[in-house]
């Protein structure tokens, strides 16, 4: 079994264009895994308070304030 020209050029394409469409692929995966890395990483910073942002905010006084805002709130409703 021989194979033409024309069946080899058709052959290396293929396998050409497969080796292209993996290589987008991985690189594709690998760039997700790393923007997810990151994103567990911000994430972790912010609700362990190690940035001065959200995290702050929630450790601090700012969500007791806002907890006791809400209490008294409910109270005002409940007894006009």
């Amino acid at each position: 079994m021989n194979a033409t020209d024309k069946e080899k050029i058709d052959m290396n394409t293929t396998v050409s264009t497969n080796q292209r469409l993996v290589t987008v692929l991985l690189v594709l995966l690998i760039l997700f895994l790393i923007l997810l890395v990151i994103a567990t990483v911000v994430g972790f910073l912010m609700m362990g308070g190690g940035m001065m942002g959200w995290g702050g905010m929630m450790n601090g006084g700012m969500m007791n304030d806002m907890h006791t805002a809400c209490t008294d709130m409910m109270r005002n409703i409940q007894s006009p």
